[in-house]
């Protein structure tokens, strides 16, 4: 009779055992996944040893975790419960008081998902690195403290995309994002004096919005009056000169922007609220183009030939750099 008890046991606790991993390896995901996005934001990228392509640390790291977690929940179900209910607590606590939160845990995991999938381009440019030319005329035109230019700077700034605020890796990069809105959809070409050069400045370009509400210039007035901009309300930029070379085989010098955003992890996140939030349509089925400099910094392209920060770069050739 006893033998069969016994028997009866362990057949119940061997037919439980598949039901409780499964449920065990699904609490492990729900845990491990917060714990990976908050670590995943820290940890720097690592490609596959010999390859520039086949990134591995979104792999490494979620495997460390997932294995850590799974075992610390079969070893102390009970305490992992407890402290799953308080972490729960605590994030409604943290997104009530406008801190970290849900939402904030919401666009982490889906800039996760999206950079695991597709990636901006960083390309291979031939640098100069020549003296700049003009470059004490340029930096006079540059006039981001102007008391007009700093008010359209703020006004323009703060136009669009406030709500995603908390989930921007910084301010002034968002900032950023709608200043270039705001400026490439009044933008128009038009050219200098034949035979000249001439640089108006960042006020007399946008002095032109009391007429009728548009701006207009070449590139070189384009880059002045957008580095003035993003420079008034505390961003980092830089001006690029280069040379296109046209279909008939000719050369034009061409003069562009550029933004600081940081790191290749703000990239990732930048580039996802580029594409699915900020730009969605005008950025449709394009890449995200960057530079990254000695430092490691990444520089998005802001010239106004896309309708969309981070478009397409008209030429690979950087003859000089100005810092603003």
């Amino acid at each position: 009779m006893e033998d069969n008890k016994s028997n009866r046991k362990i057949l119940i606790s061997s037919l439980k055992e598949p039901t409780s991993g499964l449920i065990i390896s699904s609490l492990t995901l729900i845990v491990s996944m917060p714990i990976f996005i908050t670590f995943y934001q820290l940890i720097p990228i690592i490609y596959l040893p010999l390859s520039d392509k086949l990134r591995i640390d979104h792999i490494l790291l979620f495997a460390i975790i997932f294995i850590f977690i799974y075992i610390l929940i079969r070893k102390l179900a009970k305490l992992i419960y407890i402290v799953l209910a308080i972490a729960f607590v605590g994030l409604l606590i943290s997104t009530f008081t406008g801190h970290y939160g849900i939402r904030n845990l919401y666009y982490d995991y889906s800039v996760m998902l999206y950079n695991l999938n597709e990636n901006g381009i960083q390309l291979n440019f031939e640098e100069k690195h020549d003296p700049f030319s003009k470059q004490a005329q340029i930096a006079v035109a540059v006039n981001y403290q102007n008391e007009e230019v700093r008010k359209i700077a703020t006004n323009w700034a703060v136009k669009n995309f406030k709500a995603y605020q908390s989930v921007t890796p910084s301010l002034s990069v968002l900032h950023a994002m709608s200043i270039f809105k705001e400026v490439r959809n009044r933008w128009n070409y038009v050219y200098d004096p034949k035979g000249e050069d001439y640089y108006a400045s960042a006020s007399e370009t946008l002095s032109q919005l009391e007429s009728d509400d548009l701006l207009k210039g070449d590139c070189d007035d384009y880059s002045i009056m957008i580095a003035a901009l993003i420079k008034a309300i505390g961003g980092e930029t830089q001006l690029v000169r280069t040379v296109i070379k046209n279909a008939d085989s000719s050369l034009t010098g061409h003069l562009y922007p550029e933004v600081k955003i940081g790191t290749k992890k703000d990239l990732e996140t930048t580039a996802y609220l580029i594409k699915n939030k900020f730009f969605l349509k005008e950025s449709k089925d394009k890449a995200i183009f960057y530079y990254i400099d000695k430092e490691d910094n990444v520089w998005l392209n802001f010239d106004y030939n896309e309708y969309y920060p981070g478009g397409k770069y008209q030429s690979l050739y950087r003859e000089s750099v100005m810092d603003l």
